[in-house]
């Protein structure tokens, strides 16, 4: 269980961060069309979001980085999502001083290798 403070997060979060699991790519699918995203990642990697045509609600996203794991938002499982506890905070070194975040957090100041579920 990951929580993210790259800026292109908080951008998108609106906040300091944002939730995400990883996941297998083959253990999820989507039904229904979805409209990709993809720009260059500050890592050289390619990212690449997945929204909802209808309702633009990010569904997951991709690096090219791991093309095996789905990044998925936490608050995609509105309702039925507390089981998420983070253990790892990715990006640290674009963490705000402002952002609250429970504490015990293993903090990675990039993309950690091991970062895969």
């Amino acid at each position: 269980m990951f929580t993210c403070a790259c800026l292109n997060c908080q951008t998108v979060t609106g906040t300091g961060h944002s939730s995400i699991a990883l996941l297998a790519a083959d253990d999820i699918s989507f039904t229904g069309e979805t409209k990709p995203y993809t720009r260059d990642a500050a890592s050289g990697a390619r990212f690449t979001r997945h929204f909802c045509p209808v309702c633009g609600t990010t569904l997951h996203a991709q690096s090219s980085r791991a093309p095996g794991v789905s990044i998925l938002p936490v608050g995609i499982f509105a309702g039925n999502n507390q089981w998420f506890k983070p253990k790892h905070l990715l990006f640290g070194r674009s963490r705000q001083p402002w952002d609250w975040l429970p504490e015990g957090l293993h903090i990675h100041e990039t993309y950690p290798e091991k970062a895969a579920p």
